[in-house]
């Protein structure tokens, strides 16, 4: 699976996964999955933005202005200059 076929598979994660924890029936159970749901996500957001980090930095060094970046991104100037110089990446 590439990486456009996997945002295309956690894009439908919203209305699956809850329904599917909300059927376990130990309430116990139910909360250490999504406990556990909560730190693999927490694990993989920090992996992401490791990877989005150079990213910005490279679109920088490769002389994009801070606002065409964040035009092509859909965020903000001050969000991309936090991006690249890795705070709060």
């Amino acid at each position: 699976m590439d990486a456009r076929e996997t945002l295309v598979h956690l894009r439908t994660f919203p209305t699956t996964l809850p329904g599917a924890l909300a059927e376990e029936p130990d309430p116990l159970t139910r909360a250490q999955l999504v406990g556990d749901l909560l730190a693999a996500l927490a694990d993989i957001e920090m992996a992401l933005k490791a990877v989005r980090q150079p990213a910005v930095a490279e679109l920088r060094d490769q002389g994009r202005t801070v606002r065409a970046i964040a035009a092509e991104l859909g965020i903000s100037p001050a969000r991309v200059d936090q991006i690249a110089k890795g705070k709060r990446a």
